[in-house]
């Protein structure tokens, strides 16, 4: 089941990429967003796939699906020179990046008292522990979210609709 989910992920996120249609690379990136909810439960974790699933499938992405609707209303025009030179830079730059990124993460003391220690596995979370982490340690923070999405559905309705 794994390797079903990593691959439904890793298929989405590269079809996102590689996607010139904006709506399609959209959709694209919901099935990813499935995909990661699905390694969420084989992580025996329900609450965070349902997170997955409601807040970043279900509203994020209709957010940014209807942003994209209401704002693209012309073509992207050509490129009118092609600067091959800055495509290889950009490979061997992000190629540094993953390798510098893998030496990083494998020489990090964290993983080396994690794989010495043989800690347990955590516990997985349940509704109680979320409610009570969000409501009572996080209440500034989750307040702070929602002023800001709510300021950015206003900034995107009054970009779209100029005559209010």
């Amino acid at each position: 089941m794994f390797i079903t989910f990593a691959l439904i992920t890793l298929i989405a996120a590269l079809g996102m990429l590689l996607q010139k249609n904006v709506i399609v690379a959209g959709l694209c990136m919901v099935a990813a967003f499935f995909g990661v909810a699905g390694l969420f439960l084989l992580l025996a974790n329900p609450v965070a796939a349902a997170f997955q699933v409601i807040v970043y499938t279900g509203a994020i992405m209709v957010l940014v699906l209807f942003v994209i609707m209401m704002l693209n209303s012309h073509e992207e025009e050509k490129a009118e020179v092609s600067h091959p030179i800055q495509r290889w830079v950009s490979v061997a730059l992000v190629g540094a990046l993953c390798v510098g990124a893998v030496k990083l993460v494998l020489a990090s003391p964290g993983l080396k008292a994690l794989n010495a220690s043989g800690a347990a596995m955590p516990t997985a979370m349940n509704l109680q522990k979320v409610g009570f982490s969000l409501f009572a340690d996080q209440l500034l923070g989750f307040e702070v979210a929602g002023l800001l999405l709510l300021s950015a559905m206003i900034g995107a309705v009054a970009l779209t609709k100029r005559n209010l």
